[in-house]
């Protein structure tokens, strides 16, 4: 009798541990799938956001790109105006400088002779004040038809040149006229000067924020 009661203890003993053992195993396989399936998922994940991230850097690189290039033809533009500029600026200067040599070497001396100063008054002649518009650059510098006046600033503000006309007579530009001539012009002067310094402090500001950081 004590055997068998062994005999049935121990094979209950086995009965359990076998239940034990396929219960962990089985507790295992559960966990290996759960684990399989989280990995699965995980790298699936992972590689939607490396898509996300690709998407965006390329999105990044195609916008950076568009504003380099719109960058650099609005350079290009800017610096090919400029050149443009500054060819018409030199150009404009070389022609000033030679009309002002040949009227300094050819004209000067001939028509300062060309001044009445009888009656104790000083009275310039046509050829003198066809010098005179001349070194100013106005346009009717010689005009034979024209009448005497003194200089003005004209509506559009530009300078009126002193008038080549002589009255039927002899001469009849004055010292007067000259300066009445020479107020005008100067303020025309000035007030270029003016309009022009302005327009470069605010292309200096304009560049100097285009350069700012």
């Amino acid at each position: 009798m004590i055997f068998n009661a062994m005999a049935l203890a121990g094979g209950g003993w086995k009965k359990a541990a076998f239940g034990l053992g396929a219960v962990i195993l089985m507790a295992v396989l559960v966990a290996l799938a759960a684990w399989r399936g989280y990995r699965a998922g995980y790298a699936a994940s992972d590689l939607e956001r490396q898509a996300e991230v690709a998407a965006i850097r390329a999105s990044h690189s195609q916008a950076l790109a568009t504003a380099e290039a719109t960058a650099r033809q609005r350079l290009e533009t800017v610096t090919a105006h400029a050149h443009n500029i500054e060819r018409q600026y030199l150009a404009a200067k070389k022609t000033i400088a030679k009309q002002s040599q040949e009227l300094t070497n050819q004209r000067i001396a001939h028509a300062s002779q060309d001044v009445d100063t009888a009656d104790g008054t000083c009275r310039f002649g046509p050829e003198w004040v066809c010098a005179y518009n001349a070194a100013l650059g106005t346009d009717n510098s010689c005009d034979p038809l024209s009448r005497t006046a003194s200089g003005s600033v004209g509506e559009n503000g530009t300078t009126q040149a002193v008038d080549t006309g002589i009255l039927q007579g002899g001469p009849a530009v004055t010292p007067e006229d000259i300066l009445a001539h020479a107020r005008d012009y100067g303020q025309w002067a000035r007030a270029m000067q003016a309009q022009c310094n302005a327009l470069i402090d605010w292309a200096t500001g304009l560049q100097a924020k285009e350069v700012r950081p």
